[in-house]
């Protein structure tokens, strides 16, 4: 019974519980390692390639579980919109089977908690719309793709193409996309997977109800990450972007002024070739070269001359620096693209830490030493470049010097043509640039790869029902063991003769039934109950332990109410029935009961006798139904019955009643309550301990242990009294053929 009831708790458990589903992805960070600290000596002794900072594999951890991705996700799927089907005890939540959907909504202004509302559908025109469950809510009849109003907005609900209606009770939820991306974090956990320093693996793992919806939560979490990483990568390239455009455009200008400029000079001066003096054509192709040499000069050095401007005008912000400008320094090259990765990681960190965070902290302090190291490579490259732009300049005075020849107009051509030269030069390059930058936007990628996509869980991480039931099935095995142990260990009373035996070795001399009736006699001549055939093998074996002599037998318990009153009574008539002449005398002189069980209406007894108010005829009455049974009842309550007791008289009485019966039954007071039937112990042949079934405690069984051991108890012998049925005491009697039982 206890298996089958814990099994339909299993079962009943694993009907209603919420099961959960994990959902896992497998990805792989590339360029991984940990950015170091930067000093000028290591970077300027690096190669091109070594100085691009790497990705830290726990600020990557850091990006994926933080509230701002997971609130994209939560957008881009719609999470914060929650169809749920009710139950008589369990909510059902439906991610892609709703039979409907929320086709637009607007809500009001004072509503930022969130909206709840309950549908119930019974056809596909129309629904109910409730602001509760309850049944006796009347509600708002509403049609599928009719907008709709209520207090905490506008709505518009559209029937589902794909899942049909079951007639019922649903639930529409719409919660703030920041609680629902929150709730969604705490499902989600990212850990390394192999070596804590070396691997760049990551393991990412999310817990939901809706198996789909774990798949789909990893995957689109994925896809958010990528793009962002996407996004940080081309923010350089826009920047450069923006940069060169700017510069470009302001050339343009500069250009058309200069063209026109030399073809206005052409037209006033009527100039017609590419140079007035074509005699002078070897000074001019070496003044023209000297010329080139120095517009490439002139054109690293404003390009160096501009960025140092970018840098230095915002000296408090971090922005992204336009990378590969000067292909001819490697060693800027490098310094620009360690700070923009350093950038690029710094506003992701700061997306999801503070100011005073010990990473951002550290990453600031490097990019602060690498813009002063950019800026002072700049200057000493722009310094570098001072010398040979000096030297040309002073060939080209030189040269100029060897055309003094050459008229005025032919000198003023070849200017304005060196400044179209420059400016024609530099326009080109930076086209150059502006191409290859928006080649490399085109084709950046995430720094990603996904080695295992989320795939939908079949199996659910909790409840398992294989555990569950097992578990239903050990529990239901270990109630009933743990129960009995426990009744066991904390049952204080007499269950059992075993348990008799276990606490004393007092030897028990039979044991009588449970008394059903309630009746104080039951030993009747004739009868043939199994209470009786009881106090008829008591009898025998008082006989054979006393081999038949005149006995005098004392009856008491550990405490009142255990039945010795009754024993003494029935066992008394039992010994009369057998043609033995017997006295029963109550010298329980506190709590008499023997009168009262006798209906004697006298009211003399023995402590009248012990006080000298009356001789032994005066207080011997006899019983009606057996004469040879006679008792004597306790009488007036004396103020000191155990004085009374130690009186010669009371020896006088019981030697008086030796010479007239052959049994004198003695009831008494409990052994474990006065020390009564300690005085009368002299005078008795057989002490007789009623221990009660489920009444005597075990310590009571315990003190008339001690006491047998100390030899304060005159032959004693216990009698089990009050079991039932159940415990298959009654021995040989229990049969239908060897007794009847009486109405």
């Amino acid at each position: 019974m206890s298996i089958i009831a814990t099994v339909a708790l299993g079962q009943l458990y694993l009907r209603y519980t919420t099961f959960e589903y994990s959902a896992r992805a497998i990805l792989l960070i590339k360029d991984a390692g940990k950015s170091g600290n930067l000093s000028e000596k290591n970077i300027l002794s690096s190669g091109p390639g070594l100085a691009s900072s790497g990705k830290s594999m726990d600020n990557e951890i850091q990006i994926l579980k933080s509230l701002t991705l997971m609130e994209k996700v939560v957008e881009k799927l719609n999470l914060n919109i929650a169809y749920s089907r009710l139950g008589n005890v369990k909510e059902s939540e439906l991610y892609m089977d709703s039979p409907f959907f929320l086709d637009s909504f607007s809500l009001k202004e004072n509503i930022g908690y969130g909206v709840q509302y309950y549908l119930d559908l019974k056809d596909y025109q129309s629904f109910v719309l409730k602001r509760t469950a309850e049944e006796e809510e009347a509600g708002k009849k509403c049609f599928f793709g009719v907008p709709f109003e209520t207090k905490k907005g506008y709505f518009t609900i559209s029937l589902s193409s794909t899942t049909p209606i079951l007639k019922g009770l649903y639930k529409l939820s719409i919660s703030p996309v920041e609680s629902v991306a929150s709730r969604y974090k705490s499902r989600l956990s990212v850990e390394r997977i192999g070596n804590q320093f070396l691997s760049s693996t990551l393991s990412l793992n999310i817990l939901d109800p809706v198996p789909q919806k774990a798949a789909d939560l990893l995957n689109t979490l994925i896809t958010v990450y990528n793009e962002e990483e996407v996004n940080d990568e081309n923010q350089i390239f826009r920047n450069t972007m923006a940069f060169i455009d700017a510069r470009v455009a302001r050339l343009v200008l500069e250009l058309d002024t200069v063209e026109g400029g030399i073809q206005q000079f052409k037209s006033n001066n009527k100039i017609f070739d590419a140079s007035a003096s074509s005699s002078l054509g070897y000074t001019v192709t070496e003044l023209r070269t000297a010329v080139d040499q120095f517009s490439n000069y002139e054109i690293k050095k404003k390009l160096l001359l501009s960025l140092e401007t970018f840098i230095t005008k915002d000296a408090t912000n971090f922005t992204l620096i336009p990378s590969h400008i000067i292909a001819e320094s490697p060693v800027l090259n490098s310094l620009v693209t360690q700070y923009n990765g350093l950038v690029v990681q710094y506003n992701k960190i700061t997306k999801t830490a503070s100011a005073q965070n010990p990473v951002t902290m550290e990453i600031r302090e490097q990019l602060q030493d690498i813009r002063n190291l950019i800026l002072q490579t700049i200057q000493n490259l722009r310094k570098n470049l001072q010398i040979p732009m000096a030297k040309i300049e002073a060939d080209i005075q030189k040269l100029e010097g060897s055309m003094s020849s050459i008229p005025g107009i032919e000198k003023r051509l070849l200017e304005k043509m060196r400044t179209q030269s420059i400016k024609e030069n530099l326009f080109l390059f930076l086209l150059q640039k502006r191409e290859d930058t928006a080649l490399s936007e085109a084709i950046t990628t995430p720094k990603t790869r996904t080695i295992e996509r989320a795939r939908v869980p079949k199996f659910p991480v909790y409840p398992k029902p294989k555990l569950i039931l097992t578990f239903s099935v050990i529990l239901g095995i270990f109630i009933p063991f743990m129960g009995t142990i426990i009744l066991t260990l904390f049952e204080n009373k007499i269950d059992s003769e075993e348990t008799i035996k276990r606490l004393t070795n007092i030897p028990v001399l039979g044991h009588i039934g449970f008394n059903k009736k309630g009746d104080h006699i039951l030993v009747r001549q004739g009868s043939r109950t199994a209470i009786n055939e009881m106090f008829r093998l008591l009898r025998t074996k008082l006989n054979f332990i006393n081999q038949n002599k005149q006995q005098t037998i004392l009856f008491t318990s550990s405490t009142s109410g255990e039945g010795k009153t009754f024993i003494a009574l029935n066992l008394g008539i039992t010994l009369a029935l057998s043609d033995k002449k017997v006295i029963i005398l109550s010298l329980d002189l506190r709590k008499p009961k023997l009168g009262l069980y006798f209906n004697s209406s006298s009211n003399r007894g023995i402590s009248n006798y012990l006080i000298k108010q009356a001789e032994i005829d005066d207080i011997i009455q006899t019983y009606d139904d057996n004469p040879n049974l006679a008792f004597i009842t306790s009488g007036p309550t004396p103020p000191n019955p155990g004085e009374l007791l130690l009186t010669g008289r009371m020896t006088q009485l019981i030697q008086e009643l030796k010479g007239r019966y052959d049994y004198i039954l003695l009831d008494t007071p409990p052994i474990g309550l006065v020390s009564d039937a300690l005085l009368l112990g002299k005078h008795v042949d057989t002490s007789l301990l009623i221990v009660r079934h489920k009444t005597t405690y075990k310590n009571m069984v315990r003190n008339l242990e001690n006491m047998y051991a100390k030899g304060e108890l005159q032959k004693p012998h216990i009698i089990y009294n009050g079991v039932q049925e159940a415990k298959n005491y009654y021995g040989y009697g229990h049969n239908q053929d060897y007794y009847v039982e009486e109405d």
